[in-house]
């Protein structure tokens, strides 16, 4: 029936078309491999900088606060220096401080009161003298009740156009800083 070097034959082809779908699985598996390989290298890499970025940032701001607290100590220094300087460099002829006595005697306050600090706005002691922060500052308050109490209802005739035409004049001339209240 079949010659056997027809069989070899076909063994043989047989052999080199499985060789052939071989590599070319072995390629396309191979090369998804190697995508793999590539991502998981370059994620490592993003990890990597990411780590060293967010150490960058923390060194920083570690030297950022170190570099105030040293602005914050020479301050406090300066600020010692120049009270010492002051209080040295003002004094008279018998020792005697000008700083301390020029406060106290310019307040009026006692030794053992202590002083306060300025304030960010001028306290009103009424409200009808509101300062400047007020919402209402620099409103005229008119009443606007106190037109319809000065006339009597039953003279007006409300179907007359001349009352109409009366307050809409009125309303026109109210100045635009004019608040109702």
């Amino acid at each position: 029936m079949f010659d056997f070097s027809f069989l070899v034959f076909i063994g043989f082809v047989a052999a080199v078309i499985g060789l052939l779908v071989g590599i070319g699985l072995y390629r396309n598996v191979g090369g998804a491999e190697n995508k793999v390989r590539e991502l998981n290298q370059a994620l490592a890499d993003a990890e990597a900088k990411n780590k060293q970025y967010q150490q960058h940032v923390a060194d920083h701001f570690s030297q950022t606060a170190l570099m105030l607290n040293d602005l914050t100590e020479k301050y406090k220094d300066i600020h010692q220096h120049l009270a010492l300087g002051a209080d040295q460099l003002c004094r008279d002829e018998n020792g005697q401080s000008l700083l301390l006595d020029s406060v106290l005697s310019g307040e009026g306050v006692s030794p053992s009161e202590p002083l306060q600090a300025p304030l960010d706005y001028a306290p009103k002691s009424d409200a009808a003298n509101s300062g400047t922060l007020s919402e209402d500052y620099g409103l005229e308050k008119i009443n606007l009740n106190q037109d319809a109490e000065d006339s009597d209802p039953s003279e007006e005739d409300f179907g007359s156009s001349s009352h109409d035409t009366e307050q809409d004049a009125s309303l026109k001339q109210t100045p635009p800083n004019v608040r109702a209240i």
